[in-house]
């Protein structure tokens, strides 16, 4: 008698509760017995990457089914084209290792469970562009280490503030006591994009706002977005103004053209084919005193 009360009760909270499917039981899986079907778990939803330096992070909601067992991650090379099988993980996150950095990659992510039965490819638009990054980056004053206070995003370097391939270098400016960074050119531009608390906060290089040429000033736990002369997009974060050297985090797109620097949920981008003024040398254009 109890075990007929006991049946009939869970049936019962199974009607009241529901699931999409009577075989689901909302990942409660020792709540009652369940049988074989032949029904895929749902599609997973809310997927979203995340660019990293020579790797891209996948994420997404997990999927409640009672039969799941995992998920299987796809990447094409387009919008439309094939999507392969890349790799199977039982969480909702997944780093793509095998990718290299100014290539795009498009991801779909679908889910299976223990009977084999296999869901449709998630419907999010999901595509990455991998990018180099790097930390704790140390520059000097121009004023003081004028071989010293460029740099050159192409090659991750310091350069001297007068290299012919340097985008920007940095100084001081002993008349109002600020740091400062300095376009090498008036076809390299500069935006001022505010606090932030680490790389990842900048998702795309924005339309406007760009400064041609000059300089910006420099504040701690800043991040200044760079527009090269040769048409590539880079951020520099400012993690300490020391003394005679300036220190900060930065990354730098090297697929030409494209603004993505952390790609998050946002598919609504743009990509720019070319600079008005490209140039492969520089017209350096000083707004602040340079000792010699």
């Amino acid at each position: 008698m109890k075990r007929a009360i006991l049946i009939s009760l869970l049936a019962f909270a199974m009607f009241v509760v529901g699931c999409d499917n009577p075989n689901w039981h909302c990942c409660h899986e020792d709540d009652y017995y369940y049988e074989e079907d032949y029904t895929p778990p749902p599609v997973p939803n809310g997927v979203y990457s995340v660019t990293g330096d020579e790797s891209v992070r996948l994420y997404w909601n997990p999927v409640c089914a009672y039969d799941f067992a995992g998920y299987r991650v796809w990447r094409g090379y387009s919008e439309t084209g094939y999507y392969y099988l890349i790799g199977e993980t039982p969480s909702a996150y997944f780093v793509d290792w095998d990718v290299s950095n100014g290539n795009t990659y498009y991801y779909a992510v679908s889910a299976y469970d223990t009977w084999g039965n296999e869901s449709a490819l998630s419907d999010e638009l999901v595509f990455d562009t991998p990018r180099p990054e790097g930390y704790g980056e140390r520059v000097y004053t121009v004023e003081g280490y004028p071989n010293d206070a460029g740099y050159d995003f192409s090659c991750y370097c310091v350069v001297p503030y007068d290299d012919e391939y340097a985008d920007v270098f940095f100084g001081y400016d002993d008349s109002s006591d600020t740091y400062y960074m300095q376009s090498t050119g008036t076809d390299t531009d500069l935006l001022i994009y505010g606090p932030t608390t680490d790389l990842t906060d900048v998702d795309w290089a924005p339309e406007t706002g760009w400064l041609s040429g000059g300089s910006v000033d420099l504040y701690e736990g800043y991040s200044y977005l760079v527009w090269t002369w040769d048409n590539h997009f880079a951020q520099v974060r400012i993690t300490c103004l020391c003394g005679d050297y300036i220190k900060f985090d930065w990354s730098y797109q090297t697929d030409e053209g494209n603004p993505e620097l952390r790609v998050g949920k946002d598919s609504n981008h743009y990509k720019v084919d070319s600079k008005d003024s490209k140039k492969k040398e520089h017209t350096i254009e000083i707004t602040h005193n340079v000792k010699s």
